[in-house]
This record gives structure tokens, C-alpha cells and sequence, in this order.
């Protein structure tokens, strides 16, 4: 049988006294879309109460729930939901790597890369935005006060990587 291998598997650890960057694997990610009054209903049923407007995340059952347009959602949780029946269903976890970015520095190593307003008082807790990293798509989501998740395509997880192990170069202690 295969084995699902990483692909940051070749990635060198980085962690410094005020940095740390490393995969934070075992999750799924679903989008779910769908259109219709309804379609909210029975995501709500499933999920419990979901993000206002598009950009924020809510935390529900052990899952987060992010809109990412106005009838699209990714759902994130520690093991797949059986979201049949809500709306389109696209598994996203195979395609998908998530890195963790973790420290005092972590707003000014993504600044660097991304054109993004990451002051603490805008880019909060619960907030996320879907953008570029050195001419990649990523999904950038502030999980706390100098805590983020990167969503990266598999395919560009080592360059996102290697790009966030470089620009951390000066915070290495």
C-alpha cells in the first residue's frame, strides 16, 4: 500500500529563539460551494455557525471554517467530514501542505513577501487572505498574536518553504 510521503520531507527544520518554522500536517481541507437559500441552512446544520463575510474564519466542533467567496467555504478539520449532500464537494488535503510560521518575528518574515497589511491590529486572530508568495498562490490564516498557517500547493510547498527559511535568515540565533 502507499504511503502518503510529505512534501517538505526533504526540508530542513528551522527554529531560532524567537522563530519557528515546521509542517503542521494531520488535517483535511474540503471546499464546499453551493447556491441557494437553502445551501447555507444545511451547511449551518453540518457545521454550526459560519464566517460572516469573506476573510474570516470560524472556529466550530473542533473544525475551522473559512469563506473564501460568498458561497465557498474551506472546512479544515482533524479528520474528513462527510459533507456529501451540502453542496460541491472537492477533497483539497492531497493537494495542499501547511506550514506553521511561529514567533515575535513571523509578521515581519511574511511581510517581506507578501502584500499584505500584517499590523496586529488588522491582521487578527481569525482573519486569512488568499495571496501570493514570491509568484505563488497561498493561503495565509492568522491563528494567534504571532501565529500563522500557510496553505501552499504541494507542488510549491519546498519553494514556499525554502523562500520562508530565507527571508527568516536574520532572526537565526
Amino acid at each position: 500500500m502507499l504511503e502518503r510521503r510529505s512534501a517538505l520531507a526533504a526540508a530542513k527544520p528551522y527554529r531560532s529563539n524567537v522563530l519557528q518554522l515546521g509542517e503542521a500536517g494531520g488535517f483535511t481541507l474540503t471546499q464546499v460551494a453551493g447556491l441557494g437559500a437553502d445551501f447555507g441552512v444545511r451547511l449551518r446544520t453540518v457545521l454550526g455557525e459560519l464566517p460572516a463575510k469573506v476573510g474570516m474564519a470560524a472556529e466550530s466542533n473542533g473544525r475551522t471554517v473559512m469563506r473564501v467567496g460568498p458561497s465557498q467555504f474551506w472546512v479544515i478539520a482533524p479528520q474528513a467530514d462527510d459533507l456529501s449532500g451540502v453542496g460541491a464537494v472537492t477533497p483539497l488535503s492531497n493537494s495542499r501542505v501547511r506550514i506553521l510560521i511561529d514567533g515575535a518575528q513571523a509578521r515581519d518574515v511574511l511581510s517581506k513577501g507578501m502584500a499584505l497589511d500584517f499590523h496586529r491590529t488588522v491582521f487578527t486572530p481569525g482573519t486569512f487572505a488568499m495571496t501570493g508568495l514570491h509568484h505563488t498562490p497561498v493561503l495565509v490564516h492568522c491563528i494567534g498574536e504571532n501565529s500563522f498557517h500557510l496553505y501552499a500547493l504541494r507542488t510549491f510547498a519546498m519553494s514556499v518553504w525554502d523562500w520562508l527559511a530565507d527571508a527568516a535568515l536574520e532572526y537565526a540565533a
